[in-house]
């Protein structure tokens, strides 16, 4: 297996709440989108190639922002989010049903021939921090066999605009156990409250969330395989169906793969709606302007 460290980039979203092309909005104090920010990091922490996932019509002007703010020998790739790329036992005899990609792990699936050794994967539309990427390369370089994520407290990660969803993560002993989704998680004045499994519920401001900021072996792909096969005999009818990368991870850990956590140290952030732009950008001039 190769070892060089790669990072996967899930670009292909439509930001349709956001109301254009969110991986593209320039957000860093030059003009940089989020994604650039990423790959400077990783740059910083050893990696040494990137792959985007994203729609054919992105590639031209994607092309001339990577030209403008990268070194000229950093390597990178385009692959596409094709409704059709699917494996075999999984393809069906006609597609005009679909309207959308296949989810996040249909996403990590398209990238799989660009990806021969440890990978790092990544939303094109958020910030994670040198520290992410510090942590990544590391954990990747001591188990390059083993999966891995880098987890945030939930106070590192809520917006100033109102309620959030969040994976909540279940860790014991330094490794993932499960992910379960919370709604509507808000900062109040004796904590933080969301709508968990059982309802409304207080959360400690260290609970672990996840953010997509995930480490794998190429043993990921093997579980893809598997379970966007069972998934598309399920739901490949349906329009706007998706494919969780979580659900991924959870099936992984339910085979007995190890996804050992790591826990950020500085904040995330990310953007839905228009109006945070302005909000992220001053956070992004605040936390990079040294």
């Amino acid at each position: 297996m190769n070892t060089e460290l790669t990072l996967v980039i899930m670009a292909a979203g439509l930001g349709s709440r956001f109301g254009g092309d969110k991986q593209l909005a320039a957000l860093g104090p030059a003009g940089e989108p989020m994604l650039v920010l990423s790959i400077m990091s990783a740059i910083r922490s050893g990696f040494k190639c990137a792959v985007l996932v994203i729609r054919p019509e992105l590639a031209l002007e994607l092309t001339g922002i990577l030209t403008r703010f990268l070194p000229a020998d950093f390597e990178y790739h385009f692959c596409y989010q094709n409704i059709n790329d699917l494996p075999e036992a999984a393809q069906l005899p006609d597609y005009s049903h679909r309207l959308k990609p296949w989810g996040t792990a249909h996403a990590l699936w398209c990238a799989r021939d660009w990806v021969k050794g440890p990978m790092a994967v990544i939303n094109a539309d958020d910030f994670y921090g040198d520290s992410a990427f510090v942590s990544l390369a590391k954990g990747l370089t001591a188990r390059p066999n083993h999966w891995m994520m880098v987890a945030y407290p939930i106070e590192l990660t809520l917006s100033e605009h109102g309620g959030v969803n969040r994976g909540l993560c279940q860790v014991e002993l330094g490794q993932l156990r499960s992910v379960v989704e919370w709604l509507n998680i808000q900062a109040q004045d004796n904590g933080f409250v969301g709508e968990g499994p059982r309802g409304l519920a207080k959360l400690s401001p260290q609970s672990l969330v996840s953010m997509t900021c995930w480490g794998f072996s190429p043993s990921i792909f093997d579980v893809i395989k598997q379970e966007l096969t069972a998934f598309i005999g399920q739901q490949g009818k349906l329009p706007k169906s998706e494919c969780y990368l979580p659900a991924i991870v959870q099936a992984g850990i339910e085979q007995g793969l190890p996804v050992y956590v790591d826990v950020a140290s500085e904040p995330w952030l990310g953007v839905t709606y228009p109006q945070d732009t302005v909000w992220v950008k001053q956070k992004l001039t605040e936390l990079l302007s040294d």
